[in-house]
């Protein structure tokens, strides 16, 4: 009896033996699997990622693409307006220089006669006055365009206007009145071309 209970109980340790290994290697393969399931998701995922880095890295590619065009054609606009403004700017002042030298053009005509007159007549008091006749000429011509001179005698000295080269003490002046113009001062349109060199009482 003995005998018998001591070969069932060896017989029944194999079986446990079997059983734990087929356990063993169920469990074996189910890792495998999800080893395996997880590899393919990760193969399947990374497909997808990079695609989605290279649509994006396309579209920020497109948008610099389309950046640099705009750029590139604001400046060639610029580039245009600039030339298109300094051609007008050339024409106008073109088309200034020749109306004043069209205007000038008589001034010469009656210069060139005062001349031709002093070269045939030794008269100097026609001489004086063909030269006078163009100088009023020419500085009404002037004064059309705006050109107006200062009358300074008998004004306060003023820095702004006048240019002291000279002083003089005087008895029926009081001191810092002009009392003589050496150079002429002019006004262009209301604003001081040049000042007038005086000579001012002390």
């Amino acid at each position: 009896m003995s005998s018998s209970k001591h070969q069932e109980s060896n017989s029944g340790e194999p079986r446990e033996e079997e059983f734990t290994q087929e356990k063993d290697r169920a469990q074996d393969s189910t890792a495998q699997d999800a080893a395996e399931s997880l590899a393919e998701d990760l193969v399947t995922e990374v497909p997808e990622e990079e695609s989605a880095e290279a649509g994006s890295e396309q579209m920020w590619q497109a948008k610099v693409a389309e950046l640099e065009d705009r750029l590139l054609r604001v400046h060639a606009d610029f580039d245009n307006f600039r030339r298109r403004t300094r051609q007008e700017k050339e024409e106008l002042l073109n088309l200034a220089n020749t109306k004043l030298i069209g205007e000038l053009l008589p001034v010469l005509d009656n210069f060139a006669l005062a001349l031709q007159a002093a070269e045939s007549s030794g008269d100097a008091g026609s001489i004086a006055k063909g030269v006078g006749m163009v100088y009023k000429q020419f500085f009404g011509l002037l004064e059309n365009m705006g050109l107006r001179q200062m009358d300074p005698i008998g004004q306060a000295f003023d820095p702004s206007l006048h240019e002291a080269v000279m002083s003089e003490s005087t008895e029926d002046r009081e001191p810092g009145i002009v009392i003589a113009v050496m150079r002429s001062g002019f006004y262009f349109k209301d604003k001081v071309l040049r000042p007038a060199m005086v000579k001012v009482s002390e």
